[in-house]
This record gives C-alpha cells, structure tokens and sequence, in this order.
C-alpha cells in the first residue's frame, strides 16, 4: 500500500523487528522493516505527525468504552483531504457511515481536523498523517485515544466487531491509498 514510516510504541519484545518471523511475515516489505522504529512513548511516536487517528471497535466485546463519535475511514479521508486542499465541504457525507459509526455531520469532522492543517495546500512538504492501533488483544487505551484528532472505526457486525490487526491495517491502508489516488 505504499506506507513505509512503521513505528512500534512499547512492544513487549524489544527485538520484534529482527525476529526471523518478523522478517518472513513481512513478505517482501524488508525496507519497511529496516526502517521501522521502536519508541517507548507515544508521543515520541507522533512527533512530527499534522494529523493523528486512532482505530477503534464501536462495538467492544471485552470492555466499556467511552461514548466517543467514530467515523468510517474513507468519510473522514476524503474530508480531510478537501479540507487540506481548500476545498469545499461535502454534504453527501453526513449521516450514517455504517453500522456501528455514526457521522454526526460534516463539520463535526471538519472540527477534528488541527487549525494548522486546516485549508492549507501543504505544498511545502507532505501532510504527515499517523495512523494509530492498538494491542491485538486489547486494542487501545482509552487515554491513548483522547490524544488523537480522530478516531476510525470500521463498520462490523455489531454482534463481533473485532477486527485482526493485519486486517484493519490493511482496510485502513487501503481506504487512504484510495483517498489520496492511489498510486
């Protein structure tokens, strides 16, 4: 998909990038791993990023979560992207994004979006937009989220609304290469 800037944020093996597993599941994305970064904070992680969104479940089978407004990835993408270009609001996007995210409306989006990347034409360097996800197993801390601008939910079955980590990196990854024209 394109992505090559892979930063792990405390993995509970320090050495996971050099495993030989690590190196045979990246089929083929060596230099994503030769470039890969180890952080011990998030914030370290972030530093530099224009825009942060996490990934979330709506519907978490293991725990509460907070009420939080969730948008489908490619709704808040293409609002971001029109927003960055200096273009005008959609109103075809608002409403439901699918079941279990809800859009409350598009400026309710567009308010997620930092002030500085707001209208700006980033022709001096690249919007730098991190994508957050949790433990496989745990997903997210909520307190991780807050810090975020946005937070993606995938529409699922509301009665399993689990993703694998491979799999929402990859539906991730995909609705922004399709956001911003593919390759």
């Amino acid at each position: 998909m394109g992505f090559d800037d892979l930063v792990l944020v405390s993995p509970r093996d320090k050495r996971v990038l050099n495993r030989q597993q690590t190196v045979q599941g990246a089929s083929g994305a060596n230099d994503v791993l030769e470039k890969a970064r180890v952080c011990e904070r998030l914030e370290e992680a972030l530093d530099g990023m224009d825009v942060v969104c996490a990934t979330g479940m709506p519907n978490d089978m293991h725990r509460e979560r907070e009420e939080r407004e969730y948008y489908a990835p490619r709704v808040y993408f293409d609002g971001l992207l029109k927003k960055v270009r200096g273009g005008e609001e959609d109103e075809s996007h608002s409403g439901s994004g699918g079941s279990g995210v809800h859009l409350s409306d598009d400026s309710a989006m567009v308010s997620t979006i930092p002030n500085e990347v707001r209208n700006s034409k980033q022709e001096e360097r690249p919007l730098r937009v991190a994508f957050l996800f949790g433990n496989e197993r745990k997903g997210m801390r909520d307190e991780d989220i807050d810090e975020c601008h946005a937070v993606l939910g995938i529409p699922t079955n509301p009665e399993f609304g689990s993703l694998n980590l491979a799999s929402a990196v990859q539906l991730i990854a995909y609705d922004w290469r399709e956001a911003v024209g593919g390759y």
